[in-house]
Parts: structure tokens; sequence; C-alpha cells
């Protein structure tokens, strides 16, 4: 089978590492931990970012009339910053395109010391923050996937990428302490000191995508003998055998699905219907999504195949969030800490499907348009979750109603994982050089 991604040509084999006078000595390159801990510290950065539009309408930073804002704003921003930054890491790197969103971050975060008590100063600040920090995602991904070796890709991507619900719990920990003074000034804090962080570590020890380099021309080395020098000896190639448009539209679905997951059952429904343990939700749901990262990370994902793990935790979110639909439908229950603690539960699944899409968008794509075409997705993503949860948490219908719709909208995500199952291509546990090279089956 033809791989019709890209017009390289540089390889007959189906596995990455078939030439045995290969320049690179395959599995030798070390493994990258200033990428990993850099890339860790931009998306504790995301994390916190997602939450600081939340945390000025639970804290009352905003007046409340304006708190859909902080809901729907910066999520719809960040949509626009992924697909800009995914741009500059396909034309620039992915190491440049990292540290001019962070920089960006730096500068969302100035506005809002030097002026937080403007409101739209405050919103250009959402808007800012909101580009840079979910901007960095397409670059974080773009990079992971194209620095550590396929069997160690899938932990990679899990476990970095879960630095993110380490700042969305680190956020809310001072309104869980009472000190709601103190809440600003922790993002505040933890949105300087992470980027400066991350750009010292990546600018410094970091270096640039070898396979990008070889792409783009930035290299002699060729795109065979870029992958070699990543992968293990005998690594098989994915066979991209499905279209680009069914790429897309799964993506997109089990994006959108995910994120208004996410988004939602953090922050959009405990401020709309269970506002007394608001603040609480938001830090039982990161810590929860933490634990089952580092589980997933280091035990499960690099095990099982990448389809029924979507399909599986796509599911598994539909399943856990009628049991929550059903507790407090039967019981009246919107404030108690039974019903905290029953809240930490669908998070088990917000995580592993944000685990699963964060896995598939760089797998499915080849490295020469991966950053662009990673933007896309997470542009329609994100602008689509702003607007839906801007709309529930600005018009916040009866609560049967409003988990009526966020059930239907996770049982397509369910749908769209179950298509991809049956009729996607795999890519666990393979060399994503089969985007870039074209064999023979």
């Amino acid at each position: 089978m033809t791989s019709k991604d890209t017009g390289v040509n540089n390889s007959p084999s189906g596995s990455v590492n078939a030439n045995p006078e290969s320049k690179q000595s395959a599995g030798k390159a070390k493994f990258p931990w200033a990428v990993l801990f850099g890339l860790g510290m931009g998306m504790l950065v995301y994390g916190v970012a997602e939450s600081y539009g939340p945390v000025t309408a639970v804290s009352g930073v905003i007046p409340t009339n304006l708190a859909f804002l902080g809901y729907s704003l910066p999520y719809i921003a960040g949509g626009v910053g992924a697909a800009l930054s995914g741009l500059l890491a396909d034309y620039y790197g992915r190491k440049t395109s990292f540290v001019v969103t962070a920089i960006l971050i730096l500068i969302g975060i100035a506005l809002y010391v030097v002026a937080s008590t403007n409101v739209p100063v405050l919103i250009i600040s959402f808007i800012l923050v909101g580009m840079a920090a979910i901007g960095l995602e397409s670059p974080v991904l773009s990079m992971m996937s194209e620095a550590v070796p396929t069997k160690q890709r899938g932990r990679s991507l899990t476990i970095v990428q879960n630095f993110g619900n380490l700042g969305v719990a680190i956020t809310f920990i001072p309104l869980l302490l009472g000190l709601t003074g103190a809440v600003n000034t922790t993002a505040i804090a933890l949105l300087f000191i992470a980027p400066l962080i991350a750009l010292i570590v990546i600018v410094v020890w970091a270096k640039e995508s070898i396979p990008w380099q070889s792409v783009s021309g930035k290299s002699e080395e060729n795109i065979q003998e870029a992958w070699e020098s990543i992968e293990e000896k005998g690594t098989e190639n994915i066979v991209p055998s499905a279209g680009m448009g069914f790429r897309f539209l799964t993506l997109i679905l089990i994006g959108i699905i995910q994120d208004v997951a996410f988004v939602y059952i953090t922050y959009g429904v405990s401020y709309s219907y269970f506002f007394p343990i608001a603040p609480d939700v938001a830090l039982v749901g990161g810590l929860t999504m933490v634990v089952v990262g580092i589980i997933a990370g280091i035990w499960v994902v690099h095990k099982v195949s990448r389809k029924s793990y979507a399909t599986f935790s796509y599911v598994l979110l539909v399943i856990l969030w009628a049991l929550i639909w059903i507790y407090v439908d039967v019981t009246g229950d919107f404030a108690s800490s039974r019903l905290l603690a029953l809240m930490a539960i669908p998070f088990i699944a917000v995580e592993t499907t944000w685990s699963s899409r964060a896995m598939l968008e760089p797998e499915l794509f080849p490295t020469k348009r991966r950053g662009t075409y990673i933007s896309i997705v997470r542009f329609v993503v994100w602008v689509t979750t702003g607007i839906i949860t801007g709309i529930l948490t600005y018009y916040a219908p009866a609560f049967n109603v409003a988990m009526a719709v966020t059930m239907v909208i996770f049982l397509i995500g369910a749908v769209a994982a179950w298509v991809w199952q049956v009729k996607g291509f795999e890519t666990g546990r393979r060399s994503l050089a089969g985007h870039d090279v074209k064999t023979k089956s």
C-alpha cells in the first residue's frame, strides 16, 4: 500500500529501520528528558490558563452577568491561538512556536497585573492568555510525537499532557482552603513562573525535532534516516489507510466532545447547578485526572490498541455521566459532600478521553503538516467548545435539560470513536515514519 500523505519516497520497506546501512544507529538517541520537562511545564501553564477564566467567574473578579465570558472567551481565543501556533510549528519549527506562545502568555498576564480592575483589559488578557496557552498544544504534541521512540510515545503524550490537570488542581487549592483572595495570586504566579521555566529549559536544552528538520529542508538527513535516529530497530510503520477527511472528522468530533466534557464537568455544571461546591469540583476533578493520567500513562496506553482505548474511553464517559445525572435527579442533591465525592467519578473518563485524543492527534498526520493539521482540528474544537459551554452557562437551562444536551453530545463522541475503531487505522506501537515514506504492502 502507498501512503498518499506526502510525496517523499525514501524507503521501499514497511519498517523504519529496514536499511542495515543507515547512517544513524537506531535506538541510540538519548531520551529527550529536557523536552519532556519543558513541555510538561508548558502543559502546566495550559491547565492554569484553562482555569484562568472560570476562576475569575467563581471568585467574583468579573461581574456575575459577564461570568459566561470566563467559560467561553478563553477557549474561543484558544482555537485562534492553536491555528497560529500550528502554522508557526510547521514553518519555523516546533521549538520556535513553543517559545513564541510562551512569551505571549507572559504578556497577557502582565496586562492583567497592570489593569486587573479594568474589565475591557481583563477581557483582552483572557483572550491573549487563552490564545497562547491553548496554542501551546500544537507544538507540544508535534514535538513530543517526533522526539521519543514508538514504545514510549503513548506514555510521553499522556504523562506530559497530564501536567495540565495538575495546573487545574493547583489553581483551585486556595478556594478549598478558604483563601479566596489567593486564588488569582496563585494563578498569576504560576502563569509567570511555569512559562519562564519552560522557556529556559526548551531554549537551553531542548533540540528541534529531527523529522521536522528533515522534511523542512533544515538538515541534509533524509526522512528515513531522521526517523531511524529516534526509533528502535525494526519498528513497524503505521499504514495510513484512512482518508484525510475521515481523520479530520474523527478528531474534530472526539475533540469537541472531550473538551466540552472537560470544561463543562469541571466548571460549567458546578457553576450553574452545584455552586456551593464549584471550586471543590474543579480541585477534585484536577486531582482525579492527575492520578488517572499517571496510571494510564505508566501502565496502560502503551499496551493496548489506540482504537480500542478510544472507544472504551468515550463509552465510559457516557456511562459515568449518566450515573451523576441519575443520582442528582433521584436525590435532589445539588451541594452535599457526597455529591462532591461522586463528581470525581466522571473525571476518570474525562482524563482517558483526553489522553486518547492527545495520542491520536499527532499520530494521524504527516510530519510536514503535523502542526498545521493539529491546529485546524484544535481551532474547530476549541471555538465550538467555547460556544457550547458559553451558551450552556449563559442560559443555564433546567438541570435535566442541560444533562440531556450534554449526554447527546457525549453519545456522539462514543459513536465517532467506535466508527474509527471499525474504519480507522492503528497507530499504537507503530512508527509515524509511515506517514512520511512510501511503503510497499
